[in-house]
């Protein structure tokens, strides 16, 4: 079996921390404008604050679960089925079985290729199944924003028409107008929860977007490693024999091909 070194997934976790550490730093410098937004519409904008920590935290433990499968690999192919191995594989578990059940019957386990096909099909699977969250999350990040928006235009419209409603020809210009500036603070807070919806709404997605990127390139890197690693685990002998098998499949349609036209040619004469 190939000893082989994986790349450590935490090595992502560090860019992605020190990208979360420049954001709050950011949002540090800008607190009191931020403050101020983030009061404009209390209840929306601490749910898309809720999810983009969930978003957060979601992209960060995709990573360190990442990090659990490639010990136990490295850990593996460093020191074989007799080695102690620290962690238990959860991704890779039905990989370990089969390796482990093979090395009691063999002194160097093999897989075929289609037990190896098997597992990075079902690798890939649970891989796309974890970043369906992240992407979901970011999508929920901006339609709460958009939602946010359309709810503080709407209250801006009504807002707007209830002034006009309440504007009459005959009072005096004076009196008017003071009356319209009291009235203008409910479409002056309807644009502000449009905006400020929207600021943290898009803001978040942008931010779990990037951490999202970050943990997929680790994932990717994942599974090219483990498809390299398994490649030189296949049994060759079994690879061969399946190759053989397709070839002579082949060769037996094609002769079921020509017999076919030779009955058709002569059902023709």
């Amino acid at each position: 079996m190939e000893r082989m070194e994986f790349t450590k997934p935490l090595h992502v976790t560090t860019w992605m921390a020190v990208f979360v550490a420049v954001v709050v730093a950011l949002a540090a410098y800008l607190l009191a404008h931020l403050q101020f937004a983030f009061l404009a519409n209390l209840p929306f904008n601490a749910l898309i604050l809720a999810v983009f920590a969930i978003g957060v935290i979601v992209n960060f433990v995709h990573v360190w679960k990442l990090q659990r499968e490639v010990l136990w690999a490295e850990s593996y192919s460093l020191g074989g089925p007799d080695a102690p191995h620290a962690t238990k594989p959860v991704m890779l578990a039905p990989l370990a079985r089969t390796l482990t059940t093979s090395a009691e019957d063999e002194e160097q386990p093999r897989l075929t290729p289609a037990m190896m096909r098997a597992t990075l099909d079902g690798v890939q699977i649970r891989l796309e199944e974890q970043r369906d969250l992240s992407r979901y999350i970011i999508g929920a990040l901006i339609f709460l924003g958009l939602l946010g928006t359309f709810w503080g235009l709407l209250v801006t419209v009504r807002s707007v028409g209830e002034i006009i409603g309440g504007i009459s020809g005959g009072s005096n210009a004076i009196e008017m107008f003071e009356n319209m500036k009291l009235q203008l603070d409910a479409p002056l807070s309807g644009m502000a929860t449009s905006f400020s919806c929207a600021l943290f709404g898009l803001a978040g997605s942008l931010v779990v977007g990037f951490l999202d990127l970050n943990a997929g390139h680790a994932q990717n890197r994942f599974y090219q490693e483990i498809d390299q690693w398994l490649a030189s685990v296949v049994d060759e002998p079994a690879a061969k024999a399946s190759s053989d098998t397709d070839e002579i499949r082949e060769e037996l349609r094609a002769l079921v091909r020509a017999i076919n036209g030779a009955r058709g040619g002569g059902g023709a004469d």
